[in-house]
């Protein structure tokens, strides 16, 4: 043993995802990452270890290169030991293994050229581990990396197991993991610093030397809410350094590389597929989640959760792909791009948007926006539209072309079609409506299709319940305990779809149906073409033009019987920047009711609240998002997007009566739950009277 004394191995990991607004990288930069830096400076007999992600970094770099230059020399000193990891913060657990060795190379790199030294440790994005990992990352100089205390508790060993680190290995590549234990993130820097080196002096009473790992987010340190105030204001920072150095007759503050190369290991141990405890509890369904929350609440009051912890586990991560189509098709889509220029010799510029669009913020959701947040889920499509774009380009030089490809894409196990060329690509979804998951405008790297589905989340029974939001002696409260409703009468707004929201869905409605009964799903559906299967009738490409042609034999389904209705649905793609639907319903039989057929078209343009993002009618009558509104009998109108730079045209041919309103979830963020635009549904409503044997009517849409 190197050491007589406790060691605390302390680690901040400072991140920001990919897209995310440049006023908030500055405010973090102003309330977290600057002071925190700054502080250190002040200390230099304070050791810690340093993770930023590529994102930040590069931010950084543009921004604040002053800062970097800092950081540089806190490691150049060794007071600082910087870790590496996937350079844009993929879970490495969910993106083939080429992207992710190529990811922590670059981050690697750019750790050595910026800050002065090899990284040994690898920071692994919210602690997403899989048995496979050290085969994964093997071969990259890799000696250790932080995992949960929950992985080991998982691998059934108890609470005196989670000090030390220990050894595990896959295929003969080692690697060490050192368990950041729970007691550690939940104390620092919520409690005041005394609890904390109570606890370490307690661990060293009883077990000797050995050292206690915290890794946990930088943010905690003042961009959390509430912490700026706490952490410097207050003084906490500066309070736990103090405390921590007057404790130096038995403690000792120490970087994770140096204590796994002057220490053995505790032994070896192999892990599951695990992340943190509260991770694994975001990923189940809605409704288990809730069970599984109210099971640990039960076992902590009797006492019992400790020792029923190795036992009690929630779901994996992958989970997510499951709970949200949006988080599937971006990742499926990622697969299908990585692949796509695995197979050719891909631009380099290509592959940093690929590894861009790898970035894990959107892709989940759980304490923060994540997924909930547009912006990041734009950032995601438009990064694999770029990557996608230039491997067309290099594919198929300048020339124009256009291609129908037929493929199982969000691996379901039903083939999907998809119709793109050098403007335009489209994603349509015979088995499930015909509908169209995704519209990218390639040039301006942007999908239209950009909306969410409004589902049960667990945090929203707290809309029913009431509880003591209080600090706790002068604390500051951890955001995994912290309940606030940014808004009263939240729980007005839980509309729950019964369909997965997409483009060119189509619905039959009774007559007398109106925009008032759209926005909380109070209209009646007699039709079974929504999220039914319709089958292909012939698809194809030639020069400049795909197209796709289908067919659901369904029916009305009215109080007053049954009477069949088939619906052919077609759809063509270019030349140029035209996407173009058309519908021909037939109803034979004499008798049915009438009714109103009505195509909805769900897509974002990022902001309703913002004044040059709006829908453009006739005669220049602006219509903004915010807001339901109504029009009768509109034979064309424009998204605008000034932001963004597009005008995208809609033609209807017959004239549409227009229904359109926002699609707003209740969803949870550090700062609280709140009302989130989503997106709009615009419907195109065509009647179809009774005496009517057919019904044809057709959309063109064009990138202006």
């Amino acid at each position: 043993m190197a050491s007589e004394k406790m060691t605390l191995l302390l680690v901040l990991h400072a991140h920001q995802p990919v897209g995310n607004f440049d006023h908030v990288m500055h405010y973090a930069y102003e309330t977290c990452y600057e002071p925190v830096v700054k502080t250190l400076e002040q200390y230099p007999e304070f050791r810690c270890g340093l993770h930023y992600s590529g994102p930040l970094l590069n931010w950084l770099k543009q921004n604040q290169p002053g800062y970097l230059e800092q950081v540089a020399k806190l490691s150049q000193k060794g007071q600082v030991e910087i870790l590496t990891g996937g350079y844009y913060e993929p879970l490495l657990a969910s993106i083939p293994k080429r992207d992710a060795r190529a990811q922590i190379v670059k981050q690697s790199g750019f750790t050595r050229e910026t800050f002065g030294k090899k990284p040994t440790g690898l920071w692994l994005a919210e602690r997403i581990w899989e048995p496979g990992m050290p085969a994964k990352i093997g071969g990259l100089d890799l000696a250790y990396t932080l995992v949960d205390d929950t992985h080991l508790y998982y691998a059934g060993l108890g609470p005196e197991a989670m000090f030390g680190y220990h050894l595990t290995e896959r295929e003969g590549f080692g690697l060490g993991v050192f368990p950041t234990h729970k007691e550690l993130r939940y104390s620092i820097p919520f409690k005041d610093p005394s609890e904390t080196l109570d606890f370490l002096k307690r661990v060293l009473d009883s077990k000797g030397p050995t050292c206690a790992t915290y890794g946990d987010d930088m943010e905690k340190f003042g961009l959390w809410p509430d912490t700026w105030d706490w952490v410097f204001k207050r003084g906490w920072l500066k309070r736990f350094i103090e405390a921590a150095l007057e404790a130096s007759d038995w403690l000792s503050l120490g970087h994770c590389g140096q204590w796994a190369s002057e220490n053995p290991p505790e032994g070896r141990i192999y892990l599951p597929t695990a992340a943190y405890e509260e991770m694994l509890t975001w990923a189940l369904p809605s409704r288990t989640a809730v069970k599984m929350e109210a099971l640990t609440k039960e076992l902590k009051q009797k006492g019992e959760f400790e020792e029923m912890r190795p036992f009690l586990r929630g779901g994996i991560w992958d989970n997510f792909l499951v709970k949200y189509r949006e988080s599937n098709l971006m990742h499926k889509r990622m697969l299908f791009v990585s692949q796509k220029l695995a197979n050719m010799d891909a631009p380099e510029l290509a592959l940093d948007h690929l590894y861009q669009s790898q970035c894990n913020c959107a892709y989940w959701h759980g304490l923060f926006g994540g997924l909930y947040l547009a912006h990041l889920r734009a950032a995601v499509h438009e990064h694999l539209i770029k990557a996608d774009t230039l491997a067309d380009k290099a594919l198929h030089g300048k020339a124009d072309w256009a291609e129908c490809r037929a493929l199982d894409l969000d691996l379901d196990g039903r083939e999907e079609v998809v119709l793109a060329g050098p403007h335009l690509d489209a994603v349509i979804h015979p088995s499930y409506g015909g509908s169209v998951s995704v519209l990218d405008l390639r040039p301006q790297a942007f999908n239209l299709g950009l909306g969410l589905t409004r589902r049960h989340e667990a945090y929203h029974e707290l809309l029913t319940m009431t509880g003591d939001e209080g600090d706790s002696e002068g604390e500051v409260q951890s955001i995994h305990d912290r309940v606030v409703f940014k808004e009263e009468n939240l729980e007005k707004h839980l509309i729950y779809d019964w369909y997965e929201r997409a483009m060119f869905q189509d619905h039959i409605l009774p007559e007398g149906t109106g925009l008032r009964d759209m926005p909380g799903l109070g209209f009646r559906e007699w039709g079974d073409f929504v999220n039914q299967p319709y089958e292909i009738l012939e698809k194809g490409q030639a020069k400049e033009r795909a197209w796709l042609r289908l067919l659901r034999k369904g029916g009305i389904y009215s109080d007053g019987g049954n009477w069949p209705l088939n619906v052919e649905k077609g759809f063509s793609l270019g030349p140029g920047a035209l996407f173009s639907v058309d519908y021909i319903a037939t109803a034979p039989d004499k008798g049915r009711p009438g009714v109103m057929f009505a195509v909805e078209i769900n897509f974002s343009l990022l902001a309703a609240s913002d004044p040059g993002k709006h829908i453009l009618l006739p005669g220049k009558e602006k219509m903004g998002l915010e807001s339901p509104w109504e029009k009768g009998l509109v034979s064309s109108l424009d998204l605008v997007n000034e932001a963004d730079g597009f005008v995208v045209r809609l033609s209807l041919n017959p004239p549409a009566l227009l229904w359109c309103y926002p699609v707003e979830t209740v969803s949870q963020s550090e700062s609280g739950l709140e009302r989130t635009y989503q997106g709009s549904s615009l419907n195109l409503v065509w009647p179809f009277a009774a005496n009517r044997e057919k019904l044809s009517a057709g959309i063109d849409l064009e990138v202006l």
